[in-house]
């Protein structure tokens, strides 16, 4: 089983800016850099708090991706 992030495709989709979201998730731009890369992953916490800026549910920060037998 692997997690892909969607959390890049969220956030550019919500026209918000990176420093804004930074400045609510209270983190650097760096980090959301690293989110919207797929580098790093929110702490679950964060990913809540991020679900409710970006107007979304935290199942959608993420899918599963179930590896072939």
């Amino acid at each position: 089983m692997k997690i892909n992030s969607k959390i890049g495709v969220i956030i550019d989709r919500s026209g918000l800016r990176d420093d804004y979201i930074a400045k609510r998730l209270n983190v650097s731009k760096k980090t959301i850099y690293n989110l919207k890369k797929g580098l790093s992953y929110p702490t679950f916490e964060k990913a809540f708090i991020l679900a409710r800026i970006l107007n979304c549910k935290v199942d959608d920060l993420a899918e599963i991706e179930e590896e072939e037998k």
